[in-house]
């Protein structure tokens, strides 16, 4: 007889959702498409430096018949191959190669930039989820103190110990707690939802966050790893770097363009025939073309006072994103401090309020104290529970916000075991395809007397002048690991704190037989 076994699910990681987040996201493989094509913006604008080749075949038959004349007909063919080679376009083909190569590594930012984003949100979602399932829990046994308390009130009113207001604020403390847990249950049911469009399935049995990369010892360290490796900064750079190269394209336009054209022909009249008759002729054309512009009616300059403007533009862009980089560290850094003073001083809180709720439903039952004095002093231990949970999810998802603003937060940090994508390897594969000789020889000649692609840049405009933030001050010690993942005592199960500095119950937490 065969033994059946249960089977076993193992509990899944943070690392295992960001793997899983990390190869099927919509919005990160859709990311990675959008960098092939700009990849392949780089091939379509260096292949301007690289001859065309075309083919055109025109075929005419004519059937003509004159009264009383007998008919004449004939098939006639003309087939043209056209070669057309650019020597010099006075920079425009070199702007326009640098604007792509710009665009295709602003694009690489962009696609860490979604990874980074992508992260955080797993991040969040997974954190969320263990969250609200303790606060869940935390509610729940919330629901069971009050009813415990509603139901001893009443029994404590049948002997006289106290009042149908007693009963009544019992009752409406139990009502209210049970407004909360159906709402905590529905943010639950949402952060389920969110974790499932993330991660792309739903969560199981989550297993404890783990710990986060190291971050830099002091803010102004932070603040110079942003200017590195921020990529919503290095995008705006990278967007400069791409305008000022069209700025640089719209001004070869003032200059000539030389391209070598050839063009081979073969014509086939066919002949009007009676009886047979060919005739047929081959003819080869070769010449250079020099284009000079000489009047536009204002359009060239026109093109390129617009393209400076817009240069100028993205040059206050890096400022921009610069100072929102700065913000984001200075949040982040500010933030997780604060946080961490909040777990570290929500737990002795909440061990407080444990020990006075317990110690005050055993006062009550020796009509030291009133009903609303216990209940108040259970919503205070409750409120502590939930507060204390929430700040560990901020101090976790404040420690990912800094490492992201910095630029160091990544999947593979934290899922060391993936398949990391690399946006090289296709631009690899791509770069050279259609490649010809003549094309590096052309962006040789091109360089000669053009604008570089890298025009006048200003300092003050992209903000080098603005400082840092001031300084916040260091962060504030992070809770212990043990601290931040210690399981909460049930309200059910709080104890009192004895006078020999030990724990334990109440004597009279039972309602007194009489």
């Amino acid at each position: 007889m065969a033994l059946c076994l249960p089977a076993t699910t193992s509990a899944e990681t943070l690392a295992d959702a960001i793997a899983s987040a990390y190869d099927r996201n919509p919005t990160m493989v859709q990311e990675r498409y959008l960098q092939k094509a700009r990849d392949e913006g780089v091939v379509q604008a260096r292949s301007q430096y690289g001859p065309t080749v075309t083919a055109q075949t025109q075929l005419e038959h004519t059937h003509f018949q004159p009264l009383g004349v007998l008919q004449t007909e004939g098939t006639g063919q003309e087939s043209v191959i056209t070669l057309n080679q650019p020597i010099y376009t006075s920079g425009r083909v070199r702007g326009q190669v640098a604007a792509a190569t710009a665009a295709m590594k602003g694009g690489r930012e962009q696609l860490r930039l979604t990874e980074e984003q992508i992260v955080q949100d797993v991040i969040q979602v997974y954190a969320g989820v263990l969250r609200d399932e303790e606060r869940v829990e935390i509610g729940r046994e919330n629901v069971i103190v009050l009813q415990g308390q509603l139901k001893q009130n009443i029994k404590r009113k049948q002997y006289g110990d106290v009042t149908q207001t007693d009963v009544d604020q019992s009752d409406a403390r139990l009502a209210a707690a049970e407004i909360q847990q159906a709402q905590l249950e529905a943010n639950l049911a949402v952060t389920r939802a969110q974790y499932l469009q993330m991660v792309g399935h739903n969560p199981g049995k989550l297993e404890p966050l783990p710990q986060l990369g190291a971050l830099p010892p002091t803010i102004d360290d932070a603040f110079d790893l942003a200017e590195q490796n921020n990529p919503s900064l290095r995008i705006a750079q990278y967007t400069e770097a791409q305008s000022s190269a069209n700025a640089a394209s719209a001004r070869a336009g003032q200059g000539p363009t030389v391209s070598l054209t050839g063009q081979g022909v073969y014509t086939n009249a066919g002949g009007f025939r009676v009886i047979g008759g060919q005739s047929s002729q081959r003819e080869t054309v070769l010449g250079v073309t020099i284009t000079q512009p000489i009047f536009s009616s204002g359009l060239i300059h026109s093109q390129i006072r617009e393209a400076d403007a817009r240069n100028h533009a993205d040059q206050a862009g890096i400022d921009g994103a610069r100072r929102s980089t700065m913000e984001s560290v200075t949040n982040a850094w500010v933030s997780l401090s604060s946080y961490r003073v909040a777990v570290t001083t929500g737990q002795r809180q909440v061990d407080s309020a444990q020990a006075a709720f317990a110690g005050m439903g055993c006062e009550e039952l020796n009509g030291l104290r009133s009903t609303i004095e216990t209940l108040n002093a259970e919503e205070e231990l409750q409120s502590a529970q939930l507060s204390l949970v929430q700040s560990r999810y901020n101090v976790y998802v404040a420690h990912a916000a800094l490492l992201a603003a910095t630029g160091e937060l990544s999947a593979q940090q934290i899922a060391d075991n993936i398949t990391v994508y690399d946006p090289e390897a296709n631009f690899k594969h791509v770069r050279y395809l259609g490649f010809t000789p003549l094309q590096l020889a052309a962006a040789g000649v091109d360089r000669i007397g053009s604008a570089p692609p890298r025009s006048k840049f200003s300092p003050d405009l992209a903000g080098a002048n603005v400082p840092h933030p001031e300084n916040p001050g260091a962060l504030a010690p992070a809770p212990s690991r043990a601290l931040m993942n210690k399981p909460l005592t049930p309200i059910t199960k709080s104890q009192l704190r004895l006078p020999n500095g030990e724990t334990g119950r109440c004597p009279l937490n039972d309602i007194r037989s009489r």
